[in-house]
Order: structure tokens, then sequence, then C-alpha cells
């Protein structure tokens, strides 16, 4: 009983937080306020940074972002819902454009959480110098690959490969020039065992708009494959 009354008043809290009128100001100075100073403001930063209509300076972009990784995951998720909307607007996306930024965007898209996969990775493609995501992604590759041999027998096998699925997806979102590097990748991912991995390889082979000999036994390999999932995407190879 003394648990469900402590649910109807965070509720109830929440509620009020939602109506309350916040200024620009009082926005950024709950952003600024550090959660170890306030435990209880994890739900109002993430009713303020929903109440944002617009960013006007690198400052306040930076501070959105620091909000992405590293904190609750209702903050974690409301920053990914804006950071998503802002980008795609060509006047506030050049505040999204720096290195630190385009690194957190990067670790955001192997968030735990799939919503937030799912709306930093579709934002990927705004960002302007995509080789620096592009070389930074492979060699998160790499570190999952080595992470995934390690623990084969392990029960966090299954966890770390959520973290190839996601790579995949950004690859994906990246449209990636032809390299060596992605050669290597899709190789590895062609034969793995679980059929997402092979059917997100092949999602990312049918959108490529070049070959070459590697690329082309990898497609035939995947055209044939038992399941019909990376069949499906072999079709238009």
């Amino acid at each position: 009983m003394t648990e469900d009354i402590q649910i109807l008043k965070e509720i109830e809290k929440a509620a009020a937080l939602c109506e309350k009128q916040y200024t620009r100001e009082d926005v950024f100075c709950v952003l600024n306020t550090p959660s170890t100073d306030c435990p209880d403001i994890d739900v109002e930063k993430q009713i303020c940074i929903l109440k944002l209509d617009t960013i006007n300076s690198q400052q306040e972009a930076d501070l959105l972002v620091f909000h992405q990784t590293n904190h609750h995951g209702l903050i974690r998720e409301a920053c990914s819902q804006k950071i998503n909307e802002f980008m795609k607007k060509a006047d506030i996306c050049v505040f999204f454009q720096t290195k630190e930024i385009h690194d957190t965007l990067l670790k955001a898209a192997n968030d735990i959480n799939p919503n937030i996969c799912r709306a930093i990775i579709e934002i990927l493609p705004y960002v302007n110098d995509k080789n620096y995501l592009l070389d930074k992604l492979y060699k998160r590759f790499d570190e999952v690959f080595e992470e995934l041999e390690k623990l084969k027998r392990s029960n966090w096998y299954t966890k770390k490969l959520f973290n190839l699925y996601w790579c995949l997806e950004a690859l994906h979102a990246l449209n990636p020039p032809y390299d060596k590097r992605i050669e290597n990748v899709l190789l590895k991912t062609s034969k793995f065992k679980d059929y997402t991995i092979r059917e997100k390889t092949a999602m990312v082979l049918s959108a490529l708009v070049y070959s070459s000999k590697v690329l082309n036994n990898i497609k035939s390999a995947l055209k044939t494959d038992d399941n019909f999932y990376v069949r499906r995407y072999s079709r238009d190879f």
C-alpha cells in the first residue's frame, strides 16, 4: 500500500511539472543543475528537455547532448527525441556538428534502449563530417568483434550482439563509400549464427551503389540463406 501511495505521489508530481510554465532560462537552469545536487531532478529534466522548442547557440546544443549519455533513461530518451527533431532543421543542425557531439551520437547509437538507438541513427545522415563518423564506427566494429570473441561462452554475449546489430544499422544510415573496411565488416557479420545480424548485413549490401569481388561473394552466400528475412533483402542485390 505504501508503495502504491508513493507511485501516485510521483505521478502527481510529474503531472504538475508538465503543467508548469517554464521560460527558456528556467529550462536551462534545470539542465545546469547536477543530478547529484538534487536527486529528484531527473523527471523535471526530462520534462524541460521535451519543452525545448529550439536551440539558439552551441552552448545550448552542448548542454542538451551532455544529457544524452550517462544519465537516467528517461532523460536519454527525451534527449534523443529532441536531437532527432532539431538536427532535421537546417538552421539548428549547425550547432550539432562538433566532433565531441558526434562522439556522443555514436555512443548513443549503442544505447541499451532501442528507441534511443533508432532516434539517433535516423539523424546520422545529417552529420556533415561523415568520414569522421565512419572512422569511429569502423573502430567500434573492431571493438565489438573482439568483445564478442571473448564472450562466446558468456551470458553477456547476447547483450553485446545488440551492439553489433545497431552498428550495422548505423553503417546503413551513413551510406558508406567503398572501403576495404566495409568488406571486412560484412564478411564477418554475414557468417554470424544469429539471423538478425545476417539480415542487417543483407540490408547494408542492398543499399550499396558499388560492388567488389568480396561483396559479390557475400551477396551470393546471403541469396541462399536459410532465413527468409535475410533472403528478403537479397532480392535487391
